[in-house]
């Protein structure tokens, strides 16, 4: 890279980065001042709430809209930046220097590059554990000096054995596991309801799983049985229960590849989990994208079309890009995708559009 190469890159990547910047800003700004209008009567409702539970909310939800609004503030800099240095003639000057299109950005891919390194390493030191936080802290009503407790689970329901499993908690005390408010429902073979099984509690000790509290209905005789306890005969172990019940967003990468690994031992559905890990790459990575997609802004297919025009299209083709890796990812918890399709197959697919564009511009 020649002197003037390289102030030509430092020129134009730092207008996009403070642009960039600017708009994450933003939006941070914003979305958080909505959010804790929203949110801010029920924070305030817990008992001696001050001034800094607000704060508090704020520091554990800043993070994951710095995270999900990333790729969108580069997609908004990299428009608003082509089309400053279109208007003020500065593209005209670089293509008439003997510049291609792919060197006018290059600049914006080595910042983007950078940006996807820094927002991987932010989601997974910072927004994970925030996000697992304030989850902890909005579903005990943000109490305030509540204990540490990564070993709760809570609004439990999978499906395992043929049977429905349902369950207010599910909470670790020593070797023993208690859940609360069961109920279990048993499928016949033509997958309907067959018995229905209400507990107050149930406990894992010794390997089998008691219930407490029970009430029993069976779905073809209409009768109802009552018992203070029972017996719960179900391959449902407790390592398998809290993997099962996993949050992947909220769990730190080393232990949902670990989590997902006993789930392949234990031949359980891995859909859900395994699309979420891939995601936690392929999101960062829809920032690469952005200059391909953007780049219609800062010189229009065949140089047609008004300015405004065409930032309004480089906009469009980024927020079709983000609508689809959220419906591709939808599919792959489901099942209905592979995993790695869900998670890839967008930024596959625009970015083949992305070097459409810049090919035809080439013309």
């Amino acid at each position: 890279m020649t002197p003037a190469q390289g102030i030509f890159t430092f020129y134009v990547g730092r207008m996009f980065f403070v642009r960039f910047f600017a708009f994450l800003l933003f939006f941070v700004i914003i979305l958080q001042m909505l959010d804790l209008l929203n949110q801010s009567s029920q924070i305030m409702a817990a008992d001696d709430a001050t001034s800094q539970s607000l704060w508090r909310y704020v520091s554990l939800r800043a993070p994951q809209i710095v995270s999900q609004f990333t790729p969108f503030a580069a997609l908004l800099g990299i428009i608003v930046t082509l089309s400053g240095l279109s208007h003020s003639s500065e593209i005209t000057v670089m293509r008439a220097s003997g510049m291609s299109v792919y060197r006018v950005l290059y600049p914006f891919g080595i910042v983007c590059a950078f940006i996807v390194l820094g927002h991987f390493i932010f989601h997974e030191t910072v927004t994970v554990k925030s996000s697992e936080a304030l989850d902890y802290w909005e579903a005990n009503d943000y109490a305030l000096n509540l204990p540490h407790d990564t070993g709760t689970r809570t609004d439990i329901w999978i499906e395992f054995d043929e049977e429905f499993i349902s369950a207010e908690s599910a909470a670790r005390f020593g070797d023993a596991v208690l859940l609360s408010g069961v109920t279990i429902r048993t499928l016949n073979p033509e997958g309907l309801t067959d018995n229905i099984i209400e507990a107050r509690a149930a406990r894992h000790e010794d390997g089998v799983w008691r219930l407490f509290g029970v009430t029993n209905l069976n779905a073809q005789t209409l009768t109802v049985t009552r018992s203070e306890d029972a017996i719960w005969t179900n391959s449902l172990n407790p390592e398998l229960l809290f993997a099962l019940t996993l949050k992947p967003d909220q769990t730190p990468l080393g232990e949902l590849i670990r989590k997902i690994g006993q789930l392949n031992d234990d031949r359980a559905d891995t859909r859900e989990a395994m699309t979420a890990l891939l995601s936690r790459i392929s999101k960062p990575m829809a920032t690469l994208v952005m200059p391909l997609l953007g780049a219609i802004a800062g010189f229009g297919i065949h140089r047609q079309g008004v300015l405004l025009a065409r930032a309004v299209g480089g906009s469009a083709l980024g927020f079709t890009y983000f609508i689809g890796e959220s419906l591709a990812l939808a599919l792959g918890k489901l099942g209905v995708m592979p995993a790695i399709i869900s998670a890839f197959f967008p930024f596959a697919l625009f970015m083949v559009i992305g070097i459409s564009i810049l090919l035809a511009m080439e013309k």
